[in-house]
Parts: structure tokens; sequence; C-alpha cells
């Protein structure tokens, strides 16, 4: 019985321990720490943050403030939308949106809206770099989306692939260079370059036979043959005033003479052997269209002031002379000459007016101001084309 007692006591004396035990689990300091370092950005490691302690965690920053949209202009009449337009796109900006409850439409008010635009453009068409207009009405508030060339804002897609153009010389030059069925993908750079000074510069493209256009959004140009004529033909017949205009070069000047020399020789052998096609005047149904290009010059050595001016460029071309073909008015007749650059200056010529009266060259390598008295062009226009 004895040993059974004792037994016993050792059993107890063996619970009462482990109860300790387990009573201070966790909080006695003599017992290792068995949470993993953490390793920060240096390699090196640190001991883990304790989950109660926030005070080394990272400040949540706040949110920006969102821009505040802008207050809708009250418009109540068509001339405050149409100033809004206008000064919307001479700063190259969408227009703001306009509380327009009071306005009274003569239409759908997206109709009378486009129409205030083209009104807009027509008065100033320096501004047809904004091409396109919608709009959207809600809540009496009128939300409008311009359309830019992408030229003035610079923002072609990513994407885009195109030729790049820096000035109108080397716009014309691309053009030229292109000729043909397909259009062309550009990348013009400069945000100056005005739709209709491109337009004008385009003019100097095609020969008379092929019209070259810049694309409503201008970013292509594109080519279509003369009326009545297929491009195919049209390519052969500038083809053919090519090798005219470099024959009768080869025949007449040679790199001895100077570029004034070489000016005078091409300007004589014109006026000496086009004759002026009389039928523009008495028989005008009849005459040929060849007689307004360099082929009928060139060729058929019969023609009219565009044929004039369009051989005399091509002569000019072909010795390495810069020469542009220039429309204006003649006293009060429509009429094409030529401007060329000899010697660093930018001078004057009219074939067709000095036609037949070699030796003397009453309108040869005239300057500008000798001109102004007979003859009115948009000098804005040929600015472009002499400034580069």
């Amino acid at each position: 019985m004895y040993k059974h007692l004792k037994i016993t006591l050792t059993l107890l004396v063996l619970t009462a321990i482990f109860l300790s035990l387990l009573s201070g689990c966790g909080t006695d300091s003599s017992v290792p720490d068995r949470t993993p370092p953490v390793e920060n950005s240096a390699g090196g490691s640190q001991v883990a943050p304790d989950a109660g302690d926030d005070s080394d965690l990272p400040e949540t920053p706040e949110p920006s403030p969102q821009p505040e949209a802008p207050s809708p202009l009250s418009i109540s009449t068509s001339k405050e939308l149409q100033e809004e337009l206008y000064a919307a796109i001479s700063e190259v900006r969408q227009p703001l949106p306009m509380e327009v409850s009071q306005m009274v439409w003569d239409q759908r008010p997206e109709i009378d809206l486009r129409n205030l635009y083209y009104e807009l453009i027509g008065q100033h068409p320096e501004l047809k770099y904004a091409y396109d207009i919608t709009a959207e009405l809600e809540n009496g508030t009128l939300t409008c989306q311009i359309s830019y060339m992408p030229h003035k804002t610079g923002n072609y897609p990513a994407d885009w692939q195109g030729i790049t153009v820096d000035t109108i010389p080397e716009l014309i030059e691309t053009a030229e260079a292109h000729l043909g069925s397909e259009p062309l993908n550009i990348r013009m750079t400069d945000p100056a370059m005005d739709p209709d000074q491109i337009s004008y510069a385009l003019q100097q493209v095609g020969g008379g036979y092929i019209l070259c256009s810049l694309s409503q959004d201008g970013t292509q140009l594109t080519y279509s043959p003369a009326m009545g004529m297929t491009m195919e033909e049209c390519l052969t017949l500038l083809e053919q005033a090519e090798t005219l205009a470099a024959e009768a070069a080869e025949k007449r000047i040679d790199d001895t003479m100077t570029k004034r020399e070489q000016a005078e020789t091409l300007y004589r052998y014109l006026t000496e052997y086009v004759q002026y096609d009389r039928r523009y005047y008495s028989d005008r149904s009849n005459m040929p269209y060849d007689s307004q290009t360099a082929v009928g010059a060139l060729r058929d050595g019969v023609a009219i002031c565009g044929g004039y001016s369009l051989a005399l460029k091509l002569l000019f071309e072909q010795a390495d002379i810069p020469c542009y073909t220039a429309t204006g008015l003649y006293g009060s007749e429509h009429h094409m000459w030529n401007i060329a650059d000899l010697d660093g200056h930018w001078l004057w010529f009219d074939a067709t007016a000095d036609r037949g009266l070699s030796p003397k060259f009453e309108l040869c390598h005239f300057a500008q101001e000798e001109l102004e008295e007979r003859y009115s062009w948009d000098s804005v226009q040929l600015s472009w084309l002499l400034s580069e």
C-alpha cells in the first residue's frame, strides 16, 4: 500500500509541473524567438515588426485631387457660339461646354452649329486645319468636338507611316516623285503650314495633266487625271514633256555658260519656237487640251499661257534653275507666268507676253516691283515658295 501511495504522489507532482509549464508558455524570456528574419533591401536581415506595431509601415499617399471640369459657358446667341468656335480653333483646342438652353435654333442644334462652322471657315480660310466638327446636346449643355489636321497639333497616330515633309518645296518635290493612282501618306512637321498655301503649292505638281490634292485630314496626297483621260495617258504625256525639255536643253546649253546665260538661251528658244494658240479666242471649243501644257509648247509648237509657263519650268529645271509657275491677273485677264531663282534673286519671266520679241526681252528676268502695275497675284501664297 505504501508503494501505491508513493506512485500516486509522484504522478501528482509531475502533473503540477506540467500545468505550470502550460500556463507560462510564450512569456518566458529564456525561450528563444522562432520568428524568421526578414531580409531588407540592402541584403541584410532585420527582425520582423511586431504584428501590432504599424509605426514603420509606409503611409498610403492621398489621391491627387482631380481637376475640376470647366463650368459651361452661358451661350444665348449664334454670335456668341461662333465666337467660342473661333477662339477654340485659333488656339487649337476643344470648345468649352456651352449651356445653350436660352438659344433659339433655326433647325436642329447640330445642323445650326455646322452651318456656323462653315461660315466661320469661309470668313477665315486660314483656319481650315480644323477640318470637321461634331456636337452633342444633353440636358441643355452643348459639347463640341473639333478634328484638327495632325501637323497642326503634332498628334499623328503612333503607328502612322508616312513620308516626312518639313517645307513647302519638299512637299512639291515629294508629290512630283510619287505621281500615280495610289494616294501617298505624308507626315508634315511644320504646324505653320496653311491648308490654302498647301493647295496653292500643289498646283505646281502634275504639269497640267494630273491634279494633286491634300486629303481632308491632311495626312495624304491624292492624284486625279485630267478630265477624260486615264492616269496612264497622263503619265505618258508628262514623260514625253520631260524628254522634249531635256532634248531642247541638251542642244542649247552647256556647263561653260553661266546660269543667267543658260536661262536667257532657253527663254529665247521658247519665245521664238512656240506660237500662241489663237483658237483660245476664236474657237476655244476646238483648241486641244495640250495647248495648256508643256506638251503643246514643246511638241506641237503651239500653246497658251499655261503651256508657255509649264514648258519654261521644265526647261529651267533641266539647267538646275529653281522655277515655279505663278497665277494671277494680267490686267483683267487670268494669266500664268514664271518666277525663277537666278544668282540668288527671284526674278519674273513671262514667255507668253514676250513671244516673238527676241532678241528684246521685255519681261525677261524682271524684278517683282517692275511687274506690279500690270500684274496682280497672291503674294502671300507665293511667299511660302520663295522663303525656303
